[in-house]
């Protein structure tokens, strides 16, 4: 049985470890330079724009999280969600815990008023592309990614 629900300033060192996870599944551990006291200063401030989300089994384990953020369309006068980062540990995964995940968030943002969620892929992570494919979601192929180093 898992159990998602909204992280608490306690479980920053796991948080610190779901976000170490997933950059070297993705092979950029080398670029994570977030400390678990910058994740208590920044997650759990009072001004912090961000929400995360962990995915709890039944020995109080964590077994993955989700990390978005308030986004907001013009066109349609509301706030939506983006998923920056969703991350599964290897030895919980195929257990349908990402979905678990997708849909906690989806339920949140349709009850603070939102019409979507977005999130990016990587184009070479082919297990992803084919789960979000699974679970419904729709490729948004009318823009690219564009960013500035500040």
């Amino acid at each position: 049985m898992i159990r998602i629900r909204e992280a608490v300033e306690k479980d920053s060192v796991i948080i610190y470890d779901c976000i170490c996870g997933l950059a070297e599944h993705v092979n950029q551990l080398d670029m994570v330079s977030a400390t678990e006291q910058d994740i208590k200063e920044s997650i759990f401030s009072s001004d912090s724009h961000v929400k995360v989300f962990v995915a709890e089994n039944e020995e109080n384990k964590i077994c993955g999280f989700a990390l978005i953020l308030k986004t907001f369309s013009t066109f349609k006068a509301k706030t939506n969600y983006y998923i920056e980062d969703l991350f599964v540990f290897p030895e919980y995964r195929n257990l349908g815990i990402g979905k678990q995940l997708f849909d906690y968030i989806k339920d949140f943002a349709q009850v603070h008023g939102a019409n979507k969620v977005e999130w990016y892929v990587n184009n070479a992570n082919h297990g992803a592309i084919d789960f979000y494919k699974k679970i419904g979601a729709k490729e948004l192929d009318y823009k690219s990614i564009y960013y500035l180093t500040v």
